[in-house]
Parts: structure tokens; C-alpha cells; sequence
């Protein structure tokens, strides 16, 4: 999904920075002060080269020299300060508000992203922004007038002189112009592909074992090489442009100080000006010299901190859960194989009619009409049938085309999402873990959890009495990803948290597929014997899942082809041949 914001740099920059107008103005004045301060010294020092040609006393323009550079010097500490508190403040805010927004979205919308392209977003783009966007604007906001005031004052001095200035300066900052249209370009086109290469490590790192048994290391690394190659070319590019503006500026600050010599000694040999007044133009030269450096590098900086700020703000667009859809859904559809209709009874059900799904051009559901009451709903049927669709629609990760789905007889579709999920509980395909042991795992998601409760559903799927043998008991580490236990714990350890939710219903994406026969066992009879009063819906390949279910429902292409008990679908020849797939012997456990 595109996320890109028809705004401008500048809006981008503005609607970031708002809510800090007030520590921002007291950057400025710092900022301005600093500067101030800097530009009344020229002054002071043509005060003390006129005394001299009038032989009078010295102690109170260097004095006042003297108070000059202290008040600059505080100045300046505090404004430095006060910048970096204000970065540090305005991404700290900016980060959480990304973050909170990718909760919000719509799973689909964040999903269409590669996670690494996330990852980058969200830290070296962050880090980015923190490090060049708030010292850059106040740069740009402070040279320019810190070099107008030293001009001003050089008019005040000598017209003549201070117009020399003003050309030479005056072309330099068009050329300047062009070259950082051209850095801004550049710096984005790299940081879009460093982007693509932390996601080509990411995903390395996800699937390390499977890379190295597919001999696909020279593969993954080819692509690493590509864009990192592509974020090098865009690279050199910037620090070409970067060279040349860095240069310009050079040029142009040593070409005026030359200049201005020149024509000034040429008019003090003619009387026009002092010393004192040729002095203080040259030290308004030099004085000018650093700001403008600092703005060169700023603007450079700059550049790259708005395109890493545009790529972070682009997530802030990502569509909410909660927004309405473009359109409401249709009215329910009858599928194409007449299971379409009335559904029964709404009491204590989760039910379906007549829900159509299309991504694209591709249709994934195409009236899905069934009713789930409490006990086991088995889902099966081949890969890509729609049976993990089928649970996303019921979380409301995504809605239907057309249809409805029903929790007890009311729609889902104008419940709360929050209250909704409160009482359904997932567990995904992957079964991820969420948390750095144990219990944490467990109890994730649960509010106050009873540990007595807690060893309970441990017990009902076959984990308690290893956990209890653990020296940490349910303080063991699982590791990042859960990669210190096997990939069955995981997986009865994720339908152990969906149970302590004690929620009205659990949805279970093939939540048995890497259990050993006498572990999934024990887990299926766990949740046939001690969850009758609860509406589970499990995704099955296995049919010792499917024997002990209440109902079986058979999904193929988009459609309930068939639903039943295993031993009525066992007439079916199609269920036959797909039970026969996974077991040699149908009908048995």
C-alpha cells in the first residue's frame, strides 16, 4: 500500500516542528543572541583603532570586547543545549507517534511493508532526523540573519564595500541552491535502498538455517551487494555535490575577504574610509565566514534529515483499524455451491454468511457461510482454501467485500475492536512469542494473571511438568524468537496464553503442526475435555485434530464445500481423499 504524502518538505517539516514553537523561539533568541553578540565585536574593535588615532583611553572598548565574547560564549552554551534538549524531546514524540500508528493500522496496510524497510524507518531514519533537522532549521533561520545584519552594518561602514560583499555572496548562494535540490534527491534514492538491505538482513536472520540448507548465501548476498551498491552510487553522488557546495562556499568567503581588501586599502590610500573602518569590514567578513559554513553543512544535513523525515512520516499515514471502509459491505452472497442462506440460531456462535474477499483481481473468499458454536470447529482443506482468511476476518484484521460475521448474533463489524478482541483470542500460524520467559509468554496480553490459573492451561497442553523441572521455572529465557525452546513448546506454549485469556472463543492457525502424535494428542483432548463452554475454531492438515471435532468444516477454493462430524464427512469422497493425504488410515486418531 502506497503511504506516500502529497506534502512538501516544508509542510512535512512545519506540522513536525508546531507543537515546539515555544522552546524553539528560545533556540532562536539563544541563537540570535550568540550572534549579536559576535557582530557588535567588529564595532568595538574599530572603537579602539579610532581611539588610537585619537590617542585617547582604551579600557572601555576592551572592556566592552571582553563583556562581547563572554555574552556570546553563554549564549551559545545555552543555545547548543537547549537544540539538543528539543531533538532529543521532538523524536522521542515523533517516534512514539510512528509507533503508536503502526499498532492502530490496518494489518494488511502494515504487512505490505518489508519489515525491514520498517526497521529502517523506524531507527537510522529516526536517528537521522534526530541528528540534522533542529540544529539545521536553526541554522537556516539564524545565518540568514546574522549575514543580512553584518551586511546591514558593512552599509553602515561603506556602502561600496559592503555591496562587493553582497554580489560575491549573492552568486555563490544560487549556485548553492541547485546543488542541494540535487544532495536532497540523491539522499533519498540512498537511504531507500539502505533501507532494502537492512530488509534483506532481516530476513537472513529470520531464516538463517533455511538459507544455508538452500546453498543460498551467494543469492541473499548478491542481493545485499545490489543495494548496497545502489546506496553507494546515490552516496558518491551527494558527496560530489556536497564537495562542490562545500567548495562554493570556500571560494566565495576567501574571494570576498581578498576582494574587499583590495578595494578597501585602495580607499583607505584615498582617504575615503579609516583603518578602524577597513578593520571592522574585514572582521565582519571573517565573522560571517563560519555561519555560513555551518549553514552550507546545515542545508546539507538538512537534506538528508527531510528525506529520512518524509520516509518516517510516511508511516503516520498508514490506515487506522477503526476508520470506516471506502464502502460498506454488500449484502451477504450465496456461494457458488448453494451453502448460502440462514444460518440458525445467534445464541453463543460465531457465525459467517455469505462473506466474499477479493485481493485484487484474485478471489479468495466467495460466500462463506458457516456457524461455530462452543466446543472444536475443525477448519480444513487444501493450502490457500481460505481458512487463515477466514480467521482474519473474524479479528477483524481485515473486513469483507460482502457478508457478515456474527459474534453471538451481533456484528462484528459495529463492535469496538478492542472489545471484540477481548473476546476472541488468537493464535497465529507462526506462534510467535511475546516476551523474555516464560510466564511472560504466557501472560502476555492477560490482565492480572492467577498463577494457579496459570499452571492450569500449562497442565492442559502438556507443559507444566517440563516447565516445573526448569531451574527458573516460569522465569526461564525462551531467547529472541523463542529459539531456546522447540518449536512445539512454542506452539503449546502460544495456545497456553490464548487459554488464560479466558476469552469467548479461540481462533487456532494450524496450532498442532510441529507437536509430535502423543503431545498433539494431549493437547486435543485437552481442548475437547476442559473447553466445552468456549467456541474454538481450529485450522487443521492433521486428522487426528479433525476426529475429535465437534464439526468439521471443509474448505476448497474459496468455499464451504462440505461441513459435518468427521464420521458423516467421511462419505464424502473429497474428505476421504483429503484425510487419506495426511494419514494413511483414515478415521483412526
Amino acid at each position: 500500500m502506497n503511504t506516500h504524502s502529497p506534502d512538501t518538505l516544508p509542510r512535512i517539516l512545519w506540522r513536525w516542528i508546531s507543537p515546539y514553537k515555544r522552546p524553539l523561539s528560545g533556540v532562536l533568541i539563544l541563537g540570535l543572541g550568540a550572534q549579536v553578540a559576535g557582530l557588535a565585536q567588529p564595532l568595538a574593535t574599530k572603537a579602539i583603532f579610532d581611539r588610537l588615532a585619537e590617542d585617547a583611553g582604551l579600557f572601555l572598548p576592551i572592556a566592552a570586547l571582553l563583556a562581547l565574547a563572554l555574552a556570546g560564549l553563554t549564549f551559545n552554551y545555552f543555545g547548543e543545549y537547549a537544540s539538543g534538549r528539543l531533538s532529543e524531546r521532538a523524536t522521542r514524540d515523533l517516534r512514539g507517534a510512528v509507533m503508536r500508528r503502526i499498532l492502530a493500522a490496518r494489518v494488511g496496510a502494515v504487512e505490505s511493508h518489508p519489515r525491514g524497510d520498517l526497521l529502517s524507518r523506524t531507527s537510522s531514519d529516526m536517528r537521522l532526523v534526530q541528528q540534522t533537522a533542529i540544529p539545521a532549521l536553526v541554522d537556516m533561520l539564524v545565518v540568514p540573519l546574522t549575514v543580512l545584519a553584518g551586511i546591514a552594518l558593512m552599509v553602515m561602514i561603506d556602502p561600496m564595500l559592503a555591496f562587493v560583499v553582497l554580489a560575491v555572496l549573492g552568486v555563490a548562494t544560487v549556485a548553492q541552491y541547485f546543488l542541494f535540490q540535487q544532495i536532497e534527491t540523491y539522499t533519498g534514492i540512498a537511504q531507500e535502498h539502505l533501507g532494502r538491505t537492512t530488509g534483506v538482513v532481516s530476513r537472513i536472520l529470520l531464516a538463517l538455517r533455511t538459507v544455508k540448507a538452500a546453498r543460498t548465501e551467494g543469492r541473499e548476498a548478491a542481493e545485499f551487494d545490489r543495494h548496497s551498491g545502489a546506496a553507494f552510487r546515490a552516496g558518491v553522488r551527494v558527496a560530489r555535490r556536497q564537495a562542490l557546495t562545500d567548495t562554493t562556499t570556500y571560494a566565495a568567503v576567501d574571494l570576498t575577504f581578498l576582494v574587499v581588501l583590495a578595494v578597501g586599502a585602495l580607499r583607505l590610500a584615498t582617504g575615503d574610509i579609516g583603518i578602524g573602518d577597513l578593520v571592522a569590514i574585514l572582521l565582519y567578513v571573517i565573522i560571517i565566514q563560519e555561519p555560513l559554513e555551518s549553514l552550507v553543512g546545515s542545508l546539507t544535513e538538512l537534506a538528508t534529515g527531510m528525506a529520512a523525515l518524509r520516509r518516517v512520516t510516511e508511516l503516520q499515514h498508514l490506515p487506522l483499524e477503526e476508520e470506516p471502509a471506502t464502502q460498506p459491505a454488500s449484502p451477504p452472497v450465496t456461494s457458488e455451491n448453494g451453502h448460502g442462506g440462514p444460518t440458525g440460531s445467534a445464541e453463543r456462535s460465531i457465525e459467517l454468511s455469505g462473506v466474499a474477499l477479493a485481493h485484487g483481481d484474485r478471489r479468495v473468499l466467495r460466500g462463506v457461510t458457516m456457524r461455530a458454536t462452543p466446543g472444536l470447529t475443525a477448519l480444513v482443506g487444501p493450502s490457500g482454501a481460505g481458512k487463515t482468511t477466514t480467521l482474519s476476518l473474524i479479528q477483524r484484521f481485515m473486513d469483507p467485500d460482502a457478508g457478515e460475521i456474527r459474534l453471538n448474533g451481533a456484528d462484528i463489524h459495529r463492535m469496538d475492536l478492542s472489545s471484540l478482541r477481548r473476546r476472541i483470542s488468537y493464535v497465529q500460524q507462526e506462534a510467535p512469542l511475546l516476551g523474555e520467559t516464560i510466564g511472560d509468554a504466557v501472560c502476555y496480553g492477560v490482565d492480572d494473571p492467577d498463577e494457579r490459573r496459570m499452571w492450569q492451561v500449562l497442565d492442559w497442553v502438556g507443559m507444566a511438568e517440563w516447565v516445573r523441572e526448569q531451574p527458573d521455572g516460569l522465569e526461564t529465557p525462551v531467547g529472541e524468537g523463542a529459539t531456546r525452546i522447540s518449536g512445539g513448546q512454542r506452539q503449546r506454549l502460544a495456545v497456553a496464553r490464548a487459554l488464560l485469556q479466558d476469552c469467548e472463543a479461540v481462533l487456532l492457525d494450524e496450532a498442532t503442526s510441529q507437536l509430535d502424535p502423543p503431545n498433539e494428542q494431549r493437547l486435543v483432548d485437552s481442548l475437547v475435555r476442559h473447553n466445552r463452554d468456549r467456541i474454538i475454531i481450529a485450522i487443521t492438515h492433521r486428522p487426528s485434530l479433525a476426529v475429535h471435532a465437534d464439526q468439521v468444516v471443509m474448505f476448497d477454493d474459496g468455499v464451504v464445500a462440505t461441513s459435518g462430524s468427521h464420521g458423516e464427512l467421511l462419505e464424502d469422497p473429497a474428505y476421504r481423499d483429503l484425510i487419506s493425504s495426511a494419514n494413511p488410515r483414515p478415521g483412526t486418531p
